[in-house]
């Protein structure tokens, strides 16, 4: 999948589409489960967990308006690594 690049509050932002096999993989850090995976230029890392039902299509994600994914990173827990 490719990522969806914008930029809330100053920040530049990548966000991740995270299925339940993708997230079944070998992540650093290690991913809770399906979700968004969000990453900024700055290195911080941000997981929203979604159940798999709930997930958004590649398609739905990309389109979605930049004012929607600045209110899921917001919500997205900080990742350590």
């Amino acid at each position: 999948m490719s990522a969806v690049n914008f930029s809330a509050s100053g920040t530049r932002w990548r966000v991740m589409l995270i299925t339940p096999e993708k997230a079944s993989e070998a992540h650093v850090p290690r991913l809770p489960g399906p979700g968004l995976l969000f990453t900024s230029t700055d290195a911080e890392m941000r997981f929203l967990s979604v159940t798999p039902d709930s997930l958004p299509s590649e398609d739905e994600l990309e389109h979605k308006p930049i004012s929607e994914l600045a209110g899921l990173v917001q919500q997205a827990r900080p990742l350590s690594r």
